[in-house]
């Protein structure tokens, strides 16, 4: 068994879209509703309209708060620290600033365009 890809429930998927951009990811369409993209990894990240997981679970309600974080390793940490600042001047929200983490990486966290909670690392 592996882990293949964490979906993200999206209210707005065009922002959601740009928002991953900035981490260069590419997404495709996969049916209505439906985008996936591949990491340099493999791994997939794939985004989900609110209408397609109502379709799919009628009782879907969205979480209050964010019991899971992406994480996106970066090549180097003044890529961690030049992705911050793309994001931020994009208009992404702040949930801390890059700093020198005491367990070796440069770290910074934002918020997507739904409140979820990414982290960007590199290590030091």
């Amino acid at each position: 068994m592996s882990l293949d890809a964490v979906g993200v429930v999206c209210e707005n998927i065009e922002s959601s879209i740009e928002f991953y951009g900035m981490l260069g990811l590419d997404f495709k369409a996969s049916g209505e509703g439906h985008y996936e993209a591949v990491t340099l990894s493999g791994f997939r990240l794939m985004l989900d309209s609110v209408k397609l997981i109502k379709r799919i679970n009628p009782d879907w309600k969205k979480p209050i708060g964010s019991s899971a974080i992406l994480c996106f390793k970066q090549d180097s940490v003044m890529a961690v620290d030049d992705c911050y600042a793309r994001m931020m001047a994009a208009g992404a929200a702040s949930q801390k600033e890059p700093w020198d983490a005491f367990w070796g990486q440069r770290y910074a966290c934002v918020y997507d365009p739904d409140g979820h909670q990414v982290d960007i690392f590199a290590d030091a």
